[in-house]
């Protein structure tokens, strides 16, 4: 009954994306990347950004895809679409890894990017395909105390203070959610949101809904 409970949870919460049909020769893959596309876009309804870092103005808002270049191409059903009275903007950035190899020696390119996510409201750190994440605290560390909602789908991507993780369970796309990084890097994530997470992180307890 929680099952169906969430399905159609889920389904009302994003049916305007989910309008857009899935090609018949999208792989397994995929769609799940797309269906992660507009989980990403649908977060930014339901999470609280200080007032500072998103303004009422025409400041567009950001969304970094940090491990996978490929991803971008799965925001396409959402590039024209405006929320919360803004535009959206998808930004790449190289992995720290990457960057490492070409690097100066006082480490100012891993420094640019860092600051540069800084100034996003949404990161998201792809695991998929070949996107190397071995640097995962590091990125977590370097981000948190700022206001920017980090996304990811590692298995200790929340221990490590990331903000909502992906998973796959029953193969449906579902996540879960730290409250406690969320609030001390200053973010409020809806109740709404909240109640479809499979699980909670708040005040030092793990609190598992199925």
């Amino acid at each position: 009954m929680k099952n169906k409970a969430y399905i159609l949870a889920v389904c009302i919460l994003f049916a305007a994306l989910f309008a857009v049909p899935a090609m018949a020769a999208d792989s397994k893959e995929d769609r799940e990347q797309k269906i992660k596309a507009a989980f990403l876009y649908n977060f930014i309804n339901f999470v609280d950004w200080p007032k500072e870092k998103m303004p009422d103005n025409d400041e567009p808002i950001i969304i970094g895809i940090l491990g996978n270049k490929d991803f971008i191409k799965d925001f396409a059903p959402i590039k024209d679409k405006r929320i919360r009275g803004k535009d959206i903007v998808i930004r790449y950035f190289e992995d720290l890894n990457v960057s490492e190899k070409s690097e100066n020696k006082d480490g100012s390119k891993q420094k640019q990017i860092i600051e540069s996510l800084k100034k996003c409201h949404v990161v998201f750190l792809c695991s998929c395909d070949s996107a190397s994440t071995d640097n995962l605290a590091e990125i977590t560390a370097a981000l948190g105390n700022s206001p920017v909602l980090m996304v990811g789908e590692q298995a200790e991507f929340l221990e490590n203070g990331g903000h909502i993780r992906f998973l796959v369970e029953k193969k449906k796309v579902r996540f879960e959610i730290n409250l406690d990084s969320a609030e001390r890097d200053g973010l409020k994530i809806r109740s709404k949101l909240l109640k479809l997470a499979t699980r909670v992180i708040q005040e030092d307890s793990e609190e598992a809904k199925n």
